[in-house]
């Protein structure tokens, strides 16, 4: 059986032998390759053509993310970072993904119990990554318009919450959803799947670049139209009733479908709140299956769902899943789902 293949590109040569290990611990995986450097990752990837890469972000002559701004465009191909979950580690992450990588791990503290989750995590990705549309490499750089004059002036939003889940490819495609989103939306919330650390800096990047109020959701916050809550790392994001207005509500039980926060933990919270005819849920790219269960709930007791379709996404998974179970209201394209909202804000 042909096995898949990788190259590492690490300045450590421990680190290396650790993440080969690792990879070759599954018999489905091969490393045919090890660079200290970006210089030497590039002439390995010519003469290899290996179909994924695993990158450190910090590398010596050259760092990670201009390595990458240079080499996709010409190799492109699934890049896994290597980053340590330091503030400095996740605004750099961000960068990474920007600039067209396709996820990234988490460096591992050193206890046996972060070894083993990074590891995990590492496999589950390099799977991942064989799904990856990398059409969308192309896309990142492209302006998306759907009908540049077509403006809606004014939206009157009957439905009074949505409810947004992502995964993989998440982070690049929230941006551009929200870009288009103004002040007389809806309170959003949102489950992205992301550690401690990354939620804050992402909500805090996105508020300072868009027109509407984003932040790291905290307890027992008043959900105001025009504002955006992001599910903080390692917790869930619900939704609570106190008298007659609702709040946000954080929460530390166990993870589902493997994640905290979890899509359909948010999803769910809602339809127990007895708010899915008055909400619209969406969900976007993203690996696994996590979201679409707590959607058809919400889609069964009224909500109006959407999920981003399989061109768009950057892994078709998650959307997959809602689909296949009937969890869909609308498919549609990123770039058309802020006026498909508009469209059926009103139902």
């Amino acid at each position: 059986m042909k096995k898949h293949t990788v190259i590492v590109v690490d300045d450590q040569k421990s680190v290396r032998s650790m993440i080969k290990r690792w990879i070759e611990s599954d018999p489905n995986w091969e490393v045919i390759g090890e660079a200290a450097n970006p210089y030497e990752a590039r002439d390995l990837i010519v003469e290899k053509q290996p179909e994924v890469m695993t990158l450190d972000v910090h590398m010596p002559g050259m760092d990670g993310i201009v390595f990458l701004k240079k080499l996709l465009p010409q190799y492109p191909m699934p890049v896994i970072m290597f980053s340590s979950s330091t503030t400095e580690g996740a605004h750099i992450t961000f960068e990474a993904l920007e600039a067209g990588a396709f996820d990234y791990v988490s460096k591992p503290t050193g206890t046996p119990e972060s070894l083993i989750e990074a590891k995990e995590d590492l496999l589950s990705k390099l799977y991942e990554s064989l799904n990856y549309n990398l059409t969308k490499l192309n896309l990142t750089t492209k302006k998306e318009t759907n009908s540049p004059n077509k403006k809606i002036s004014k939206t009157t939003f009957k439905r009074k919450f949505i409810l947004i889940g992502s995964s993989t490819g998440g982070t690049t495609a929230l941006r551009k959803l929200l870009d288009e989103v103004d002040e007389t939306f809806p309170p959003i919330l949102i489950a992205q799947h992301m550690p401690e650390n990354f939620t804050s800096l992402f909500a805090q990047r996105l508020n300072s670049d868009l027109k509407i109020q984003v932040k790291e959701a905290k307890d027992k916050e008043i959900l105001q139209t025009g504002h955006v809550y992001i599910a903080p790392g390692n917790y869930h994001l619900g939704i609570q009733k106190i008298g007659s207005d609702y709040y946000t509500r954080i929460f530390q039980t166990d993870k589902k479908n493997g994640h905290r926060p979890s899509v359909d933990v948010l999803f769910e919270s809602a339809t127990e709140q007895d708010i899915g005819g008055n909400s619209i849920g969406i969900i976007l790219t993203g690996m696994g299956s996590d979201g679409a269960s707590g959607l058809l709930k919400l889609k069964n007791q009224g909500s109006l769902t959407i999920g981003q379709n399989k061109e768009t996404c950057v892994v078709y998974g998650m959307p997959k899943v809602a689909y296949e179970i009937g969890a869909l209201t609308y498919q549609v394209p990123l770039n058309e789902m802020v006026d498909k909202i508009k469209e059926i804000a009103a139902l």
